[in-house]
């Protein structure tokens, strides 16, 4: 476990958040210094679209045969169901 979470699990168990507001909470966690070693784009700058294409090849790579296929499934069944769903909205109304 990051170190980060290590101290979140700790001050989480000790009930540091308990009383705190989802206001208080954004602002702690806004507070906590470089989340990712700048390893991400999370404090406002932008990524190029190489930088966004190499990422996302690089997450493609990492799957197996067996996980692409099963995103593509997922994908062909929202497809799906989401045209079923059109199509009954537009024969609710006849």
């Amino acid at each position: 476990m990051g170190k980060m979470k290590e101290e979140f699990m700790k001050m989480q168990t000790e009930g540091y958040f308990d009383n705190m507001s989802d206001a208080e909470y954004q602002d702690w966690l806004k507070s906590q210094d470089d989340c990712c070693g700048n390893d991400c784009h999370c404090e406002g700058e932008s990524a190029t679209q190489e930088e966004v294409q190499a990422e996302h090849d690089a997450w493609w790579n990492s799957l197996t045969d067996e996980q692409k296929q099963q995103l593509y499934d997922d994908k062909e069944e929202a497809f799906r169901l989401s045209i079923e769903e059109m199509n009954h909205d537009l024969s609710f109304g006849k």
